[in-house]
């Protein structure tokens, strides 16, 4: 696989894991009374709409995404079950939120550096893009710690 496709197969990972991730989170809280549930609704949006356009250029270069981690996206599920239940306060789970998208730009930013001089340039933009989006979502949410 290609330096491209594979960058874009990250992305896909990262923007799978994060969407189903925040669709746990939501489900927890869905009858709780918190002023974070916006926020989360917004960043999920996007996520979904990352990945979408990464499915499609995947698709595009007939590169099938592989399957995120079962056991990887249980895990995940399960901790932030239990963290949200011990603690459902918005800086509790701003902070959730913020540790996993801080996760997301170091694992993108890794591999950006090693591709950059032979990804395609749309892919580069879309990249770059979703980490101006991460880091703008971290920003945001630091209201609420």
């Amino acid at each position: 696989m290609d330096e491209t496709n594979e960058l874009l197969e990250l992305i896909y990972q990262d923007t799978y894991m994060a969407s189903k991730n925040l669709e746990v989170l939501l489900q927890e809280i869905k009858y709780k009374d918190n002023k974070i549930k916006g926020s989360i609704e917004d960043i999920l949006k996007e996520y979904e709409k990352y990945l979408k356009i990464t499915k499609k250029l995947l698709k595009s270069n007939k590169v099938k995404p592989r399957k995120v981690n079962r056991f990887a996206l249980m895990g995940a599920k399960m901790k932030m079950k239990k963290d949200v239940k011990s603690d459902n306060s918005d800086s509790k789970i701003s902070d959730i939120i913020i540790q996993g998208l801080v996760m997301g730009v170091i694992d993108i930013n890794k591999r950006l550096d090693n591709y950059k001089k032979d990804v395609n340039k749309d892919v580069l933009k879309l990249t770059n893009d979703l980490l101006k989006f991460q880091q703008n979502s971290i920003d945001s949410l630091k209201e609420y710690l």
